[in-house]
């Protein structure tokens, strides 16, 4: 993917150094379970998030600076539905014990 594409991805930057940042960060974006902007039969079948946010980067699904997910909206969603998880876990577990 890297190769093919390379020369797309760095004319959507202004240097080869904020391209690994941006894609960085929307790898962690993924990784933290942000919902992929790819068709699924687009979606890379492989568990290399990079390679995916790079694709979404690429097909010009996202764009740098403007579609991205900002990072304190996205840390404040990440962390609202990690409290839903950990609230439906906790509430599983003492339905266990009532019964």
């Amino acid at each position: 993917m890297a190769e093919q594409d390379i020369d797309k991805l760095l004319s959507l930057t202004d240097s080869k150094y904020r391209l690994s940042v941006v894609t960085a960060k929307r790898a962690l974006q993924l990784r933290s379970g942000a919902p992929s902007v790819l068709p699924v039969e687009q979606r890379v079948r492989t568990r290399n998030l990079v390679t995916q946010a790079m694709r979404e980067l690429a097909t010009g699904k996202l764009t740098v600076g403007t579609e991205l997910m900002d990072e304190p909206r996205f840390h404040q969603d990440y962390v609202r539905q990690r409290q839903a998880q950990l609230q439906a876990q906790l509430n599983a577990e003492r339905e266990r014990e009532r019964d």
